[in-house]
């Protein structure tokens, strides 16, 4: 009779990929004053909407030779205010260096330009013989995912590069991610999140608009209250009109 083989035990620790989706902080000024009375006037009407959501600053927009924001008020802040901030990305190598010091993880500092010497110019040859050109490869596309079941308060679903059509419902509480567009053929109540990844020509297409957030690219708004009679409970698109404005269409 052969041995049974006893199970081995599971390590105490394992390390694997993970993608984190969450919500990004667009610094438009690291001035204290201005970022102080903006926190004051964006969470207003929603001073307990977030959950503890995690949030990255997102600081390409800032001047190379800006000075740093107080991170650390930054922060506490947005905490204060439901988000739990825990990197920057695209900062100077200075606010990356005082994010660091603030306790924050820095993703991707722009990097300083290094001189780079020439090297000496190598010796004519001859040229060859011209041959056909070829097409260059397809670039490759994540697929679209589809999710064809309800999405309960609380779930979470993440299409990674490309975008995600939803057959049903997304309820409230329940949220909906893709660095491409979401296409939601239902009601729409919970959270959308499209262009996570900072794509800024992604949309949200819905058949009956009643969420409770949308972002586009980082850029979001809230609905304290319903959405204008034009587009709420209705098919509606919602895209960014420039770099920092939502828009609510009907289809």
């Amino acid at each position: 009779m052969p041995r049974r083989r006893e199970p081995r035990p599971a390590p105490a620790l394992e390390l694997k990929t993970t993608r984190l989706a969450g919500i990004q902080v667009v610094l438009n000024s690291a001035e204290h004053e201005a970022l102080n009375s903006h926190l004051t006037t964006i969470f207003a009407a929603t001073p307990d909407f977030f959950g503890g959501e995690a949030a990255v600053f997102e600081c390409g927009r800032l001047a190379a030779d800006a000075a740093s924001p107080d991170w650390r008020w930054l922060a506490q802040e947005l905490k204060d205010r439901g988000l739990n901030p825990f990197a920057v990305q695209n900062a100077s190598p200075e606010m990356a260096a005082a994010a660091a010091e603030a306790g924050l993880l820095v993703l991707n500092a722009a990097a300083a330009a290094a001189p780079v010497e020439a090297a000496p110019a190598p010796a004519p040859e001859p040229e060859p013989a011209p041959e056909p050109e070829r097409p260059a490869p397809a670039a490759a596309s994540a697929p679209t995912r589809v999710i064809d079941k309800p999405l309960r308060s609380g779930q979470r679903v993440y299409a990674a590069g490309g975008d995600i059509v939803v057959l049903a419902a997304v309820n409230p509480g329940a949220e909906v991610i893709a660095d491409g567009s979401i296409h939601v053929y239902a009601p729409l109540k919970g959270r959308a999140l499209a262009g996570a990844r900072g794509d800024t020509s992604a949309r949200i297409f819905t058949t009956h608009l009643e969420a409770e957030l949308v972002s586009i690219a980082g850029v979001y708004r809230t609905f304290d209250a319903a959405p204008d009679a034009a587009v709420a409970r209705k098919p509606a698109q919602i895209r960014l009109a420039d770099a920092s404005q939502i828009v609510i269409e009907p289809l």
